[in-house]
């Protein structure tokens, strides 16, 4: 191939990979790999309910703000007894060396973003076999999966045969690797829409209760729980529980005149990503909430009680439609981390400018 069209062939390539990244989460052996939209990858070993966690995040592009971290304890197990991590961490049954100049040292965390410390680490642990707390025979970081899991964090961010991959290197430079994808923007709504009049409310929300039929909506009338929320100054939105579990409530969201003769479609969110484990880009409204000040729709589905595990999202809505603003999901129900710190797979920015009023026609409900 002559080198003019290798040169036009490489522009073509990184311009695609700064305009779209597919998000993944993947568990490989014993470490569980999230790269989201901007291909921000984290993985860690799993599971994490024996206490003692290693994650390693790393940005796309040349500034890629790699870090690596200990933990042992989290919020739910609170502090965990016993001495410091860096005297009493064994790799394969020995003493684990660390170099700790560069390194942010505390009781039960150790962290580093230093390059040639956290290469070196690396090195020291990649074909190994675990990590263990010398005073806690349950606390173990299985090694099994993390080059593999690495491997992929690499070809993902296109570092491999770079100088600057974690597994595969070659001699491609580090800082001719593809750039961080574009930030996608969500616009607000120019301004928050009139407050619903207490009539205005009264009315959708019988309206909500009795008149909306759908076969979709298994609970009873008198059951069911509905809330309305001024949407523009001419519509409003209704959420109604439909299906209930023992933590979970899944509603079904309407955009509804906010007049009589009350006119109703309803709203389906459709997500920009196959997210992992379904087949279809349409997200349930799970635990539904809205806030009509910011325009900002919530969703979070818990896997289990505890909330430790599950999907977690915002939608921004724009005047005329809601768009994905935040999507965060955590697949493994180890108790490690509640939803704040759940893996991201999408995240935007708010936009500055003003997004043009999309109509839309509502049309009758069934």
């Amino acid at each position: 191939m002559p080198r003019w069209m290798k040169f036009f062939l490489s522009l073509s390539l990184l311009h695609a990979a700064s305009l779209h990244a597919e998000p993944l989460q993947k568990v490989i052996s014993d470490w569980q790999i999230t790269c989201n939209n901007l291909n921000y990858c984290v993985a860690r070993n799993i599971p994490g309910d024996n206490g003692l966690v290693m994650t390693i995040s790393r940005h796309a592009g040349n500034n890629d703000r790699a870090l690596i971290r200990i933990d042992y304890g989290n919020r739910y197990s609170g502090e965990l007894a016993g001495g410091p991590l860096k005297d009493n961490l064994l790799l394969d049954q020995k003493r684990l060396k660390l170099d700790l100049k560069h390194w942010q040292v505390a009781a039960h965390h150790l962290s580093t973003a230093h390059t040639i410390s956290l290469e070196e680490f690396l090195a020291q642990i990649m074909d190994a076999d675990n990590i263990q707390l010398l005073y806690r025979q349950g606390a173990t970081i299985s090694l099994h999966g993390l080059k593999p899991a690495l491997a992929l964090m690499d070809e993902i961010q296109g570092r491999v045969n770079s100088q600057g991959a974690f597994v595969k290197r070659g001699d491609r430079p580090a800082d001719a690797v593809p750039p961080e994808p574009v930030t996608p923007k969500v616009y607000p709504q120019p301004h928050p829409p009139a407050a619903l009049t207490r009539d205005e409310a009264s009315g959708l929300i019988d309206f909500g209760t009795w008149r909306i039929n759908t076969d979709e909506c298994s609970l009873d009338p008198q059951r069911r729980q509905v809330s309305v929320s001024p949407l523009t100054d001419d519509k409003a939105l209704l959420l109604i529980s439909c299906e209930m579990g023992a933590y979970n409530v899944i509603d079904l969201a309407f955009e509804i005149t906010r007049v009589q003769p009350y006119v109703a479609k309803g709203i389906s969110l459709k997500l920009p990503f196959t997210a992992p484990g379904q087949a279809e880009k349409d997200l349930e409204l799970v635990n539904a909430e809205y806030d009509a000040a910011s325009g900002e729709l919530l969703t979070f589905s818990k896997d289990r009680g505890l909330g430790d595990c599950g999907v977690a999202t915002r939608w921004q809505f724009d005047g005329g439609q809601f768009q994905l603003a935040d999507y965060a999901r955590e697949g493994t129900c180890d108790a490690w981390h509640s939803s704040d710190d759940w893996p991201a797979l999408w995240t935007t920015v708010v936009a500055r400018e003003p997004a043009a009023t999309v109509s839309l026609e509502p049309q009758p409900a069934s």
